[in-house]
């Protein structure tokens, strides 16, 4: 084949040629000869580059295209002209393995798939392939032609990208259109007006109908637009009368209806959308819709591709409005995202604004990804990067052969993910973009260039094995933005400042699990993470039986990395690469970034930490660069590889006892033990670097911290103490103030205590016996005293230091480093008084340690905290000024913008806290040991307060700062709950900051502020609990319990230990009983009888607490497989199951508090819905826990108390001074959950007390549902089905069957059943529930309507409209389903009643004319058959409800007119209008 051709050759199918303007293609050097136009236009080359490098796996897709740039003779093009019919007739498509276009509608599937093979079999990809060649740019701007697309789509294959193609090409394609016309449809394309056209496959069978069907609609359209302004409009006004006369009314209905569809859909489409796009859209079948067509930047539309075709269920309503009730829409979502595509960015990252001419407005092609490899920044004129880069443009040319290309486009695509990143975290959190706003779009840049379309990891990853030192570094920095590595670590060095959790958590994306049945469908199920540990395979060896290598590893990577891009790169083995880097000696930039990007790696999973763990020598090689520095000052590599050894040291206990002895640790820390002899060496470094060392000192007590709580080097506290000694006391802080060295100095000072406070976790029992000395070693209770002595010398200085009597003035920029030094302080000092314990808890101390009241005299001495005898307002005579540093504290935190100066400041009044409350309950113990009570040797104030009790006496200034933090804790939990989008905690999956979330999502220090905030109010409802006077009074202690609730709700994957304390103080004996007295005073039901002593209290207490625990605490465990019982019967033949759990290391099937310092998101279920409470009476109908099968009598008993404590907390709501989270929780969940308690038996309405509280639940929501109704502008806001789960049907089943079952028609039970027909329930499960009700015969069980929940109105009004739901009403009728109800007085009878006479008698509505004589027709023949109906039928003639008597008329004339109707209705048939007679005789009668 001639390569000046351009022509495909069937006996060559595996070689094609291709337009010059593809990537990849081999292009001569030639000058082009194009002059510009007047507008100004990208950069044209003067040289054409060289091609750009392709992955191994896309093959030979490509072969010189010489017709550009060295035309041939023209007799050669006319013989082969002349050959194309013979040519066409035997080409076969070219199968390209590139994925052009976007996919986003797979992307939910692709996230929470558990197998790749589920959602994409290359296999079957390879079985049929198609390409669509449209072109691009043409030489007239009048020439079109027709294209073919073949249809023969497999279910599932790989989406395929469309090409420029050469004119000769373009012609031969139109003139062979007529040959794929039975294979393919036709497709019109306006060249001078279509921007760069792709199809993509789908994975859903006939599409290529789909696609024919709007664009034969959109070929319609315009015909019909240029008709109608032909036509003036007096014409059109006939031509509509004319239709109007001709179209049946019914169809006319619909086809408005359609209309006004479209309308409401045009609301919510992007802005700048035009009016034919969302037509166009608003076009789709049943079963499927089409995404609108967006618009780029430069006002190119782009038309979306057949993977953008999703399937939607029946109740598209109903999706939509669960997605709204979330605040958000997945199609709007994808519109966004899709933008993205066509924008452009210059290399410092922003988005190129429309300045330049669009390459429709000229005919030019230079929006393709060929484009972008001709624009050569090396050897153009002008400047090229003016028009910008699109990222898959800025993605090829990282492929490029050109050195200077590759880093160019790799610096702009870190540009553009760095700028993402800081807009991102600059939002606030929850933050929802409206359709107005017209800033750029991060949050979908950031979704867009990490999702599976660009395959931006597939890039970088063989940007990493070039052989250019300068673009391995530009993409090791692309990568450190991808992993967001600067950003989470600013984090988690807050988070190490935080106390006491003293964990990490993994960094991993998640998503929530489906909600299951056997649960009661309550939200809060267990995370999962987005991307299988099993398919993350650093070393694999995936060779075939016959020796080859699986074809199928290139698809396999890039749908991991679309699932997670962290876990795609590791299994794209990028740590054998680091370790290949780091061991060439590269540059200190370049080693300092490969060695955070294994720190980046390190956080994501166990799975990952362990593929760096096992990696041969890789820790090896990290020590030896280490070592390779022998000189004083600090490298940052040197930093970053320290922080990396505590990362890994981190994972488990073994690992950290691994490195401490085979010298590892101790070859990373020598730097702790070089200045110990004064201040004046460490500052005469300079600015820089003491700032390097002291990072890097930082970093290295942080490894100590972790190898103490792993129990390793407790023993050698005597040789590092005194290096500490330096950083430990005061120093002088006016040297420090002239370098400018006090945050640097603080730092390491801050550090140095919470060693210590490791160091004291590991103290020995005070007042054992029988332990000898130095039992742990060298460490023992001899070295707290000169730990004490320096912790008092800085809280000495603390009023000159930070001057809180200034208040607001007193602020610099050292407060923050100061008040984390002083956390650190704080936190030692109570860790050590916390220590000072026996084994019996209720048991005094024989003596009491002479520092503990030394510690409370230096407290009082230096007013750390509020007295009645001292000043005892907040801030003094002026609001700007504080009296104690506990105000100073508390107004910094109410006050001050910088939420890492509201960190600092809520950490130290958590130790401030906890050490007073310590010294109070040490001093009460030792006092109770004494005969005789100490009087008479106080000599001063602050001895008196010691001696009257510190914490007693600063009640009251601990009463306002707790006031303020319940205030805090109110208004926080909501932000918690509204970070959770489509089950996941973000909307990018990978490892950026906050998964893509607004403001950072769950990784934000706002969230952070909202957790320590809540640990701290944790505090101050204990010291309540020890206040029993504080604690009286209704509003007082519901406003504590609506605050444990909310701490419930804010808490964290690390905060185990927080929500355990909110379940105690909520679930106590004391509360319940509070929770009694509200259900017996409520005033909005009747009072009942109630019969409960002391010990029940007792007893539900214990049940709840261990129901809850178990339910919402407890991590996921091992399944049987993994336990080692195989569920393989003998001899049966299967693959091997590889399990997700079973990736996990020890840690994430036992206790999380236990052996890992790190925590993982995935496998607990934290943070916890709001509806929580809800669990014990919708989580044990089925007889499943997270424990196992309890007992029967177990699950009736908690299901009991389930009931109490919801009835209780239900009363005591609106109690409280604050909004309580009971309050928020949506009126579906609370009736969901009084149905799923009736599943476990009839015993809990058998029992009195829980029927009474039934009953007054009941009531209670009734009343909230007829208030809803009033104030709600949706009618159906009861959406079971939308909110709850989309199967809720099968539910709707086992409910019916235990009413018909063992109910006996009870009343409580039927007025639960009936509460599916109001009319604020959704259409849909209105329907369900009364299908099922009549297929089982139990309409006639239900109640009367007078005996049903909330006021009669609602379950008749509105009138019911759906078709479908009227129908039902009749097949009941005409099947005897309700006789009995007719007898009985049922709520069914009278719904099928007044809803049917509505319709036949009162609804003038011409398109409900067809339904009204079917339904009058079937009534009527059923009659004739069935005789005895006769007096439901009087009843429906006779019905009154909701209608106005006429003037003149009567009760006579009004069954006449009825009758009327109904003869109407029969259309002149004898032997329907002959029962009519008789039924009218009767009625005469009657």
């Amino acid at each position: 084949m001639e390569q000046s051709s351009g022509r495909l050759n069937p006996k060559q199918p595996q070689v094609f040629a291709t337009p010059s303007s593809l990537v990849g293609s081999i292009i001569e050097k030639g000058i082009s000869e194009n002059k510009p136009p007047n507008k100004p236009l990208p950069p044209r080359p003067t040289l054409l580059s060289f091609p750009v490098a392709r992955h191994r796996s896309h093959g030979p897709h490509w072969s010189p295209v010489e017709s550009r740039v060295q035309p041939k003779d023209s007799d050669v093009d006319e013989e082969k002209e002349e050959n194309a019919d013979s040519i066409a007739a035997f080409a076969q498509p070219l199968q390209r393995k590139e994925k052009k276009d976007m996919e986003l509608s797979r992307w939910k599937d692709i996230v929470s798939g558990d197998d790749p093979a589920s959602t994409y079999d290359p296999q079957k990809s390879r079985k049929l392939k198609i390409i669509d060649m449209r072109p691009l740019s043409v030489p007239s701007p009048h020439f079109t032609t027709t294209t073919s697309v073949n249809t023969l789509l497999p279910e599932k294959s790989q989406s395929l990208a469309g090409f420029d193609m050469p004119t000769d090409q373009r012609e031969i394609v139109s003139e062979k259109a007529t040959f794929t016309k039975n294979l393919a449809t036709e497709e019109r394309i306006s060249f001078n007006a279509s921007p760069p056209l792709s199809l993509s496959s789908s994975r859903s069978i006939g599409l290529g109908t789909r696609l024919v069907s709007s664009s034969l609609e959109s070929e319609i359209d315009v015909e019909n637009h240029a008709r109608l302004q032909a036509m003036s409009p007096e014409e059109i006004a006939e031509a509509q009368a004319d239709l109007l006369d001709k179209m049946d009314p019914a169809l006319l209905s619909i086809l408005k209806k359609r209309g006004q569809d479209k309308l409401k859909k045009r609301k919510h489409s992007l802005p700048g959308g035009s009016i034919a796009n969302e037509e166009t859209n608003n076009s789709s079948t049943e079963g499927h819709f089409l995404t609108p067509h967006l618009h780029s930047p430069q006002g190119q539309a782009v038309t979306p591709s057949a993977s953008q075709v999703m399937t939607i269920p029946k109740e598209t309503s109903e999706v939509q409005n669960s997605a709204l009730a979330q605040g958000f829409l997945w199609d709007t979502w994808t519109e966004r995202v899709e933008a993205v595509r066509d924008w452009r960015f210059s290399f410092d990252g922003n988005v190129v604004e429309d300045d330049v001419v669009s390459a429709a407005e000229t005919g030019e092609n230079w929006s393709g990804i060929g484009a972008a490899a001709e624009r050569d920044f090396l050897r153009t004129e002008g400047d090229p990067g003016a028009a910008g880069y699109t990222i898959k443009e800025a993605i090829a040319l990282a492929r490029s052969v050109i050195p200077g290309q590759r880093c160019l486009a790799l610096h702009l695509l870190a540009s553009v993910l760095d700028k993402a990143l800081y807009k991102l975290c600059q939002n606030r959190i929850s933050y929802t973009r409206e359709g107005k706003d017209k800033s750029t779009d991060w949050e979908a840049i950031w979704a867009y260039a990490l999702g599976p379309q660009p395959e931006l990891v597939l890039a970088l990853r063989m940007a990493l094995d070039d052989n250019h030192t300068n673009v391995v570094l530009a993409c090791v920095k692309v990568i450190q933005c991808l992993l967001s590595c600067s950003l989470n670590e600013n984090f988690f060095d807050i988070l190490e400042n935080m106390g006491p959790h003293g964990k990490d958590i993994f960094t991993a994306s998640v998503f929530r699990s489906n909600p299951e049945i056997d649960l009661g469908f309550l939200r809060g199920c267990y995370w999962k993470y987005s991307a299988k540990p099993s398919n993350i395979v650093p070393f694999r060896e995936e060779i075939m039986d016959d020796g080859t290598e699986d074809t199928d590893t290139i698809q396999k990577d890039v749908f991991v990395a679309g699932q997670d891009v962290a876990a795609g790169l590791v299994r794209m083995d990028i740590i054998p690469r680091i370790y290949h880097l780091l061991e060439t000696e590269p540059t200190a930039s370049l080693e300092d970034s490969l060695i955070s990007v294994t720190i980046a790696i390190a956080r994501h999973s166990p799975k990952c930490t362990t593929a760096i763990l096992k990696y041969p020598k890789f820790v090896q090689t990290i020590v030896k660069r280490f070592k390779l520095n022998k000189r004083m000052d600090v490298l940052p590599s040197q930093i970053n590889s320290v922080r990396l050894l505590k990362v890994l040291a981190r994972y488990d206990k073994s690992t950290c006892m691994e490195f401490v002895k085979n010298g590892t640790f101790n070859a990373v820390t020598w730097h702790l033990f070089q200045f110990t002899s004064s201040l004046d060496s460490w500052v005469k470094l300079g600015k820089q670097n003491c700032k390097l060392s002291s990072t890097l000192m930082v970093e290295q007590l942080r490894f100590w911290k972790v190898c103490i709580h792993s129990g390793c080097c407790i023993s050698l506290f005597p040789e590092l103490f005194p290096a500490l000694c330096l950083w430990l006391s005061c120093p002088s802080f006016e040297k420090l103030r002239e370098k400018d060295l006090i945050s640097e100095f603080t730092s390491v000072s801050k550090e140095a205590y919470l060693v210590l406070e490791a160091f004291a976790g590991a103290l020995p029992n005070m007042y054992s016996q029988n332990i000898p000395r130095n039992e742990s070693g060298a460490w023992d209770w001899s070295y707290v005293s000169p730990m004490i002595d320096s912790a008092l010398s800085w809280i000495t200085l603390a009023p000159q230091l930070l001057e809180w009597e200034r208040g607001v003035k007193s602020v610099s920029v050292s407060t923050t480093s100061l008040l984390w030094l002083y956390s650190g302080v704080m936190r030692t000092i109570s860790k050590i008084l916390e220590k000072i314990s026996i084994d019996g808890e209720e048991e005094p101390l024989p003596w009491l340690p002479e520092f503990v009241p030394k510690i409370g005299l230096a407290i009082i001495k230096h007013k750390l905290l509020s007295f009645p005898v001292a000043d005892v307002s907040r801030c003094g005579t002026e609001s700007s000024r504080c009296s104690s540093f506990m105000d100073f504290l508390s107004f910094l935190r109410e006050q001050s913008q910088d939420e890492e100066l509201a960190l600092a400041s809520v950490s130290c009044l958590h130790g401030l806290t906890r050490t007073i409350m310590s010294i109070q309950t040490l001093i009460e113990s030792a006092r109770s040991k004494m005969k005789i009570p100490h009087q008479g040797s106080i000599s001063t104030r602050d001895e008196s307060v010691l001696a009257k009790g510190i914490l007693v006496e600063s009640l009251a200034g601990l009463a306002s700062v707790s006031s303020s933090f319940r205030d805090f804790v109110s208004s926080e939990w909501p932000i918690i709950q509204s970070i959770e989008l489509h089950k996941r905690g973000g909307l990018a999956p990978g490892v950026g900051l906050g998964w893509g979330a607004s403001g950072g999502g769950f990784w934000s220090t706002r969230v952070l502020l909202a957790q320590a905030d809540a640990s701290l109010m944790s505090l101050f409802l204990n010291i309540s609990q020890m206040d029993s006077q504080n604690d009286q009074g209704s509003v007082c202690l519901m406003d504590k319990m609506d605050s444990a609730l909310a701490m419930c709700v804010i808490a964290g994957p690390r905060d185990h230990l927080l929500v355990e304390k909110a379940f105690d103080y909520v679930l106590r004996p004391h509360a319940l009983e509070h929770l009694a007295c509200c259900i017996k005073s409520n005033k909005k039901t009747i009072s009942f009888e109630w019969e409960c002593s002391g010990g029940d209290y007792h007893r539900m207490s214990s049940m709840l607490a261990s129901h809850f625990r178990h339910r919402w605490l407890r991590p996921k465990g091992k399944t049987k497989a993994e336990n080692g019982v195989s569920g393989v019967k003998n001899g049966a033949v299967g693959l091997e199951t590889i399990h997700e759990d079973g990736e996990m290391p020890n840690c994430s099937t036992q206790d999380p508090k236990s052996d890992s310092l790190i925590i993982e998101w995935a496998h607990q279920r934290m943070p916890l819905p709001p509806h929580w409470f809800l669990s014990a009476i919708s989580a044990v109908h089925s007889g499943k826990t997270s424990t196992g099968p309890p007992e029967s009598t177990e699950l009736l008993e908690v299901a009991k108390a389930g009931v109490f404590f919801l009835a209780g907390l239900e009363s005591s709501s609106g109690l409280g001074s604050l909004p309580s989270p009971i309050v928020s929780v949506p009126l579906v969940w609370k009736f969901h959950a009084l149905s799923t308690v009736l599943l476990v038996g009839m015993d809990i309405i058998e029992d009195k007390n829980t029927r009474n509280l039934y009953n007054f639940l009941q009531e209670l929501y009734g009343q909230f549902l007829d208030e809803a109704r009033l104030n709600h502008r949706d009618t159906e806001f009861l959406r079971f089905k939308s909110d709850i789960h989309e199967n809720y049907s099968t539910f709707l089943e086992m409910v019916v069957e235990q009413y018909g079952a063992a109910s006996y028609g009870d009343v409580l039970y039927g007025r639960q059943v009936s509460i599916y027909l109001h009319q604020c329930v959704e259409h849909s499960v209105r329907l369900s529930a009364w299908t099922v009700l009549s297929n089982a015969r139990v309409l006639e069980l239900l109640p009367s309507l007078d005996k049903c929940l909330g006021g009669a109105d609602g379950y008749l009004e509105p009138v019911e409209e759906n078709e479908d739901v009227l129908e039902a009403y009749l097949k009941s009728w005409t099947s005897g389903a309700l006789d009995r109800a007719a007898a009985r007085g049922s709520v069914a009878f009278t719904l099928a009643v007044h809803h049917i006479s509505s319709l036949v008698f009162c609804n003038q509505c011409k398109d409900k004319v067809s339904l009204r004589n079917k339904i009058v027709k079937s009534l009527v023949r059923d009659l004739s058959r069935k005789g005895h109906r006769e007096g439901m039928m009087l009843d429906l003639l006779g019905y009154r409800k909701g209608m106005e008597e006429e003037e003149s008329g009567g009760e006579r004339s009004e069954t006449e007119k009825r009758l009327e109707v109904l003869k109407e209705a029969c259309e002149g048939n004898s032997s329907l209008l002959w029962e009519l007679e008789k039924l009218k005789s009767a009625a005469l009668r009657r």
